[in-house]
């Protein structure tokens, strides 16, 4: 009998199940992984707007994870959507007693469509507290830039770097016909993955993407690989998206 390894989605609910909690079990089990869940967040949200986030409690939020913990041997966290600092704190916490499983943070400040889920003071606290426990960091250009502060992507790997985000690997770099992500590793460039745009706005493909990530990286240990092969992924799960309103969403047969 086949056993999965099992990683931990740390994120959102996502009542469209296009992105956050949902979305990250179905790109695990394509990844042959199982995918345990702590919710950090309950939502009002469609393919248009972010309506409402509310947060869990803090002290249901730590005993689900001291249980995953005592009961499932997790492989890798994958972190999303968190939008309390309690529930930041409580999560770096957690991390704590992990030193050799790999942590991806897609460090969600707002949804495609808008709305916000973190304000000024879970970005300083994230970045104090939980961010720099990252084995990779997967901002888009936009995150990235929020996060630091700075107005050019390499004050901004060395401004993250200096608070101890050694890599990062930055998405949505838009240039002429082409999408271009990049790997950094302890602030130096050592990737550039290259793909086609496509006209159109998905939702949830950055969740998708970083969890893609995790569990390639459990499998080869290689950053740039991971990164490549989740790209590839990614191409093929967006190809033949499902329309909505004001949005695509992600289509799984592939």
């Amino acid at each position: 009998m086949r056993h999965k390894k099992y990683i931990l989605s740390i994120s959102g609910q996502d009542p469209t199940n296009g992105a956050g909690n949902s979305l990250d079990i179905l790109v695990a089990n394509q990844h042959n992984f199982h995918c345990l869940s702590s919710i950090t967040n309950l939502t009002i949200q469609d393919a248009e707007k972010l309506h409402k986030v509310e947060d869990v409690n803090e002290n249901f939020f730590q005993k689900n994870l001291k249980n995953l913990n005592e009961n499932f041997n997790i492989s890798g966290v994958k972190i999303g959507a968190i939008s309390s600092n309690k529930i930041i704190e409580s999560t770096s916490k957690f991390l704590d007693q992990f030193t050799k499983i790999p942590v991806v943070i897609d460090p969600i400040i707002e949804a495609g469509g808008g709305g916000k889920f973190l304000k000024k003071q879970n970005i300083n606290f994230s970045l104090e507290k939980l961010y720099p426990q990252a084995t990779l960091l997967t901002p888009n250009l936009n995150e990235l830039k929020i996060l630091s502060g700075c107005k050019t992507e390499e004050d901004s790997i060395n401004s993250l770097l200096d608070l101890g985000i050694k890599n990062i690997f930055v998405t949505g770099k838009s240039r002429k016909n082409e999408v271009i992500s990049t790997l950094y590793i302890n602030g130096i460039k050592e990737l550039d993955v290259k793909a086609k745009k496509i006209s159109k706005t998905f939702h949830g493909s950055g969740c998708a993407l970083s969890t893609s990530i995790l569990c390639n990286f459990i499998k080869t240990k290689d950053l740039k690989e991971s990164c490549l092969n989740a790209k590839e992924y990614m191409r093929k799960i967006l190809k033949n998206s499902i329309k909505t309103k004001n949005q695509d969403f992600i289509n799984f047969n592939l």
